[in-house]
């Protein structure tokens, strides 16, 4: 029998001889790319019967994300013309076939390898079936998968915007675009641009959490958003803009848009009022660098040809979060003026905690004590005297977490947070009359309950046996429907995990891949699968 690292390597050059990576590599990119926006066009088509469609726009992205690092690493970087560009019906075939067959299920298995690596799952190979498990201790896992389903869902952010308006909108566009030499053509005034514009801003306002003074080494998120809001806009009327187009494959070769550099950038500046440099900072900062590691093409969702062709795929931008897939570039680029616009979240965390127990009697709160040199600080305490009880919290701020990789990249954060707080309940408890005193002054504290535990803003799916590690959106509604001393309770003993919906159902992922059945612990919402 075949051990689980051994199938690894086999379904790792499954892909290798496909034909997709017989052309050069800005071809192939191209060509993906292509195919790509058609299949979710079709699922934005579809949803209008069936709404779950939409889900499958996040497989295309997962699935185009890992075709794209094939292609860097299996095709050459040759040139080719434009008329390479125009995609043949063979290609678009052998495309949509690298995506669905291959390049997705082959990104939901790597998720199980990453999670066994990282001893979150186990694996049990029966035959050519290999069924990943999770471990007993990690039972919270479901909590967050929950969590971080329900703040991805592309159905909730379409239901959230104003179809109403993109109806309108469209029919408006529709009197405006003409087919020429097989090529979309659309004239654009601001009766057209207006409304479009406006559901880009919607999309914007309804992803938003950060502070609009935050500002980069680079540029200011206000200079970001403007950029944003008008390349979302030329998105969506391009998008709806090909829904026009009866004849397939003419739909399908205009299904992205490709413009020179220079023209993108002219068009935003002169409709943002930004300067040239400012766009092409911003545009160049979001160009996919399929290189770098880790790479991925939902935060950077522009490809720049080397004769300075623009590439974009609409529905990456129409898809997205753009705050939180720009802090990913963000973070990884390391930024200077991030860490310390991360520093004042965990301010407003703090803020948000402070307003959760507003009204609430007998307790006094610390925020931000310092202990001593080689000690932690208290990032925020709850001493409530009614239930003579003490909670201390360390606090952490992620952007949402999208991936396994992004997930456990992170978890090293979330675990130095809960060896912090051991250190300071170490500390804590060697002497708390002392410790009380250094706190909160003129406390005793001896009779007093002590714990602590992790607050997360986006927690990920961390374990800790000893400090609870709970998600900031969590502990607040906590707090806002219960007795402090219930709540500490309820944080001591680890029962502040969701529920699961009635319509959930904790199952296996089933994916076959060549020879090899992949079983993957997953949450069936409804009739999902």
């Amino acid at each position: 029998m075949l051990e689980i690292r051994e199938i690894e390597n086999i379904i790792d050059h499954i892909h290798d001889n496909h034909p997709v990576f017989n052309v050069p590599k800005e071809q192939a990119i191209c060509e993906l790319l292509t195919s790509f926006e058609d299949l979710c066009s079709l699922s934005v088509m579809s949803s209008v019967l069936n709404p779950a469609s939409l889900n499958k726009i996040t497989d295309y992205m997962d699935a185009l994300n890992m075709a794209l690092q094939w292609v860097e690493q299996r095709c050459e970087s040759n040139d080719f013309g434009n008329e390479q560009l125009k995609i043949s019906e063979t290609r678009y075939e052998q495309c949509v076939d690298l995506l669905i067959q291959y390049a997705y299920p082959y990104s939901v298995i790597c998720s199980g390898y990453i999670s066994f690596s990282r001893k979150r799952l186990s694996a049990i190979i029966d035959d050519n079936i290999v069924t990943f498990n999770l471990n007993k201790d990690n039972n919270s896992s479901w909590s967050d998968i929950l969590r971080e389903y329900s703040e991805s869902s592309l159905i909730d952010l379409m239901e959230q915007m104003n179809p109403v308006k993109i109806v309108k909108a469209n029919e408006l566009l529709k009197q405006n675009i003409k087919i020429e030499n097989d090529m979309l053509c659309y004239q654009l005034s601001d009766s057209i641009i207006d409304p479009f514009k406006e559901v880009a801003c919607e999309h914007w306002n309804i992803t938003s959490t950060l502070p609009k003074s935050w500002k980069f080494d680079l540029f200011t998120l206000k200079e970001y958003k403007e950029v944003w809001i008008w390349l979302a806009t030329l998105c969506y009327i391009h998008f709806f803009s090909c829904f026009s187009i009866k004849d397939a494959l003419v739909r399908i070769r205009n299904s992205i848009i490709i413009q020179p550099k220079d023209n993108i950038v002219d068009y935003i500046s002169s409709m943002s009022g930004l300067t040239k440099k400012c766009v092409e900072t911003i545009i160049n900062y979001i160009i996919f660098e399929p290189s770098k590691k880790n790479a991925e093409i939902m935060y950077q969702p522009i490809v720049e040809l080397k004769n300075h062709m623009l590439i974009i795929a609409p529905i990456l931008i129409m898809g997205s979060k753009p705050e939180r897939n720009l802090l990913a570039v963000i973070s990884s680029n390391g930024d200077k003026e991030y860490s310390k616009e991360v520093n004042d979240l965990e301010g407003l965390m703090i803020q948000e905690l402070e307003e959760a127990v507003l009204g609430k009697e007998n307790i006094k709160i610390v925020k931000n004590k310092k202990l001593g040199e080689c000690l932690p600080d208290i990032d925020f305490a709850i001493l409530d005297k009614t239930s003579n009880a003490l909670l201390l919290c360390e606090l952490k701020w992620f952007a949402a977490a999208d991936s396994a990789k992004e997930v456990y990249a992170k978890e090293d954060e979330i675990t130095h947070g809960c060896e912090q707080m051991e250190s300071i309940m170490s500390y804590a408890m060697s002497d708390k009359k002392h410790f009380f005193n250094q706190v909160f002054g003129d406390e005793d504290g001896e009779s007093t309950d002590l714990f602590c535990c992790v607050i997360a803003k986006h927690n990920i799916r961390t374990r800790n046996k000893y400090v609870p590690v709970i998600d900031l959106k969590r502990i607040i509604e906590l707090f806002s429907k219960n007795l402090l001393g219930n709540v500490f309770h309820i944080i001591r003993n680890h029962e502040y995990e969701i529920d699961l919906p009635q319509d959930a159902e904790i199952t296996y992922q089933e994916v076959k891949y060549d020879k090899f059945i992949f079983r993957i612990p997953a949450i069936c919402f409804g009739n999902e699968w």
